[in-house]
């Protein structure tokens, strides 16, 4: 296996913005149509992703449902920020995609429905370990998509040999060419857990986080950029203004195999994972019609297409991938169990604290 191999495709996020009035997802009369019954409004992330999802989920929904769906692109915030205002009537959409970060709070709120899991057919077939990620209080709140590892990218025409652990990002010899996402950015958070556990604490440990913002102490001067979304991210080690940073598997191999001459490390103490989960609103009108497409996002023949194409692993463990997906992509039961988890429920209350303290290292 190539673990800290190469495969790339660029991945340009172009935000598309679509209308929320019209909506089918939304039930805006005193009654509910039949029109209105056969509708999902559902969210999916911006650029190819969103295209991907849409060729590998939604349109084999509509053909063979009848049904229509209407997506929404964006990403996380946007998405919990209009469901807090909805307070659970309503909802502005019916299916949502999530990371931790936000299905945590949303689903403390009251904002998503907990799943009937009886009622998914191929929820048998879904990773114990990344289904558990989005269980809060007892109760089932998502089906997990894809998971990515989060470890190093990094310039392979610049170093040699590859990075092999979490700790080489502060190596002297890469000052001046290091990129770090801050925090309130998941590749950040991800990279400042992993520093912490990697350093034999816990997120929990006060003492532990403090001992981890010492180290990062270390890069101060050496942090070439500072990108706050996966553009920013992919531009900078693109170009040559960054050489290595923390990152996800599946954006660094697609880059690569775009041919850019990047490769990727699965930190040898422990990548983190990066999962992507789907949730049912609170309130919506249309739990039948969004179970029934639930399960068409978790068939295998459906995640398959979709996990290959984007280079993150799908939620169902019983796919065959491609040759070059196996030699590429760490995935399986026993890759996720030792993935190093961000505690979102410590991470979630702390993160506007950390990141002063962030900022007050790197101004």
């Amino acid at each position: 296996m190539m673990k800290g191999g190469v495969t790339r495709l660029t991945v340009a996020a172009t935000a598309v913005a679509l209308a929320l009035t019209a909506c089918g997802g939304v039930d805006t009369g005193g009654g509910t149509s039949d029109k209105a019954q056969q509708e999902l409004t559902v969210t999916a992330f911006a650029g190819a992703w969103g295209e991907l999802f849409k060729k590998s989920f939604v349109e084999p929904f509509e053909r063979d449902t009848g049904a229509k769906v209407n997506l929404v692109y964006g990403a996380n915030a946007e998405w919990l920020t209009k469901l807090r205002a909805a307070g659970g009537k309503n909802p502005p959409f019916d299916v949502i995609a999530f990371t931790p970060d936000a299905s945590l709070p949303a689903a403390s709120a009251g904002l998503l429905q907990p799943l009937q899991t009886d009622k998914l057919e191929h929820w048998k077939d879904l990773d114990p370990t990344l289904s558990s990620k989005s269980a809060y209080d007892g109760k089932q709140y998502g089906v997990p998509l894809t998971t990515g590892s989060t470890g190093l990218m990094y310039r392979n025409d610049k170093i040699s040999p590859a990075p092999t652990d979490w700790s080489d990002i502060f190596d002297k010899k890469y000052c001046g060419h290091v990129a770090l996402p801050p925090l309130t950015y998941n590749p950040g958070l991800e990279f400042f857990s992993a520093l912490v556990t990697s350093q034999g604490g816990k997120l929990s440990d006060p003492a532990a986080v403090d001992k981890a913002f010492d180290t990062l102490k270390t890069l101060k001067g050496c942090v070439s950029s500072f990108p706050a979304n996966a553009g920013a991210a992919a531009t900078v080690i693109e170009n040559g203004d960054a050489w290595i940073m923390p990152f996800w598997d599946g954006r660094a191999f697609a880059m690569a195999k775009n041919g850019s001459p990047i490769s990727f490390t699965y930190p040898k103490s422990g990548a983190v994972g990066a999962l992507t989960s789907y949730f049912v609103a609170s309130g919506t009108q249309h739990s039948e019609l969004a179970t029934k497409f639930l399960d068409y996002l978790t068939a295998a023949d459906n995640q398959k297409p979709f996990a290959e194409g984007t280079w993150y692993a799908a939620g169902n463990d019983t796919i065959d991938y491609n040759d070059d997906f196996e030699q590429w992509v760490e995935h399986g039961p026993e890759v996720y169990k030792k993935f190093a988890w961000v505690d979102y429920s410590v991470a979630t209350p702390k993160l506007n604290e950390w990141q002063q303290r962030w900022n007050q290292i790197f101004g």
